[in-house]
């Protein structure tokens, strides 16, 4: 149900299995974390009925400040989590090895911007079947354009996210 090698894009019809997952893990990491952590959420692909999706469980955990996230490095490497990068606006954690990646944790400013696009964006897809469809549409052209090139991948759609996200401003 979840995993993928890293660096690749393969895209599976969603899995129903995907939500209990994801509150499966939340309960994990909310008793792990404690109060460093003000709030988790699924979000990504996976989070979207009837979207195509890497198999890979995408996770917004909501923080103060990004400073936190570095210190829950010891109690996430207990639940299998490695520290992978910090970005502009969000710090990344994974599980599982490179050959079989399950889960994304990405650490951002709770109620921040990347906090709040991220959200907007998901129940925005979740709501306009239209547009969650044209996405589907995009992603699967672009999984076999790049399916060795995630970064690609991800760049290819940058313009669609950002006009998803002034449509549902």
């Amino acid at each position: 149900m979840l995993g993928l090698r890293r660096g690749t894009v393969k895209l599976v019809p969603h899995h129903k299995g995907w939500s209990w997952a994801f509150e499966v893990e939340k309960k994990k990491l909310k008793k792990k974390l404690g109060k460093a952590v003000i709030d988790i959420q699924h979000i990504g692909s996976t989070a979207i009925a009837g979207m195509y999706a890497k198999p890979i469980l995408d996770m917004s955990a909501g923080v103060k400040s990004l400073s936190v996230a570095k210190k829950l490095a010891k109690p996430l490497a207990s639940l299998g989590y490695n520290f992978y990068k910090t970005f502009s606006g969000h710090v990344l954690f994974a599980k599982g090895p490179d050959a079989k990646r399950t889960h994304y944790l990405h650490f951002m400013r709770h109620n921040g911007s990347k906090w709040k696009a991220d959200l907007l964006f998901r129940d925005y897809l979740r709501t306009h079947s239209g547009r969650a469809r044209a996405y589907v549409r995009l992603k699967l052209k672009l999984a076999k354009q790049f399916p060795s090139d995630r970064e690609w991948y991800t760049v290819g759609k940058d313009a669609f996210i950002k006009e998803t996200l002034r449509r549902a401003r």
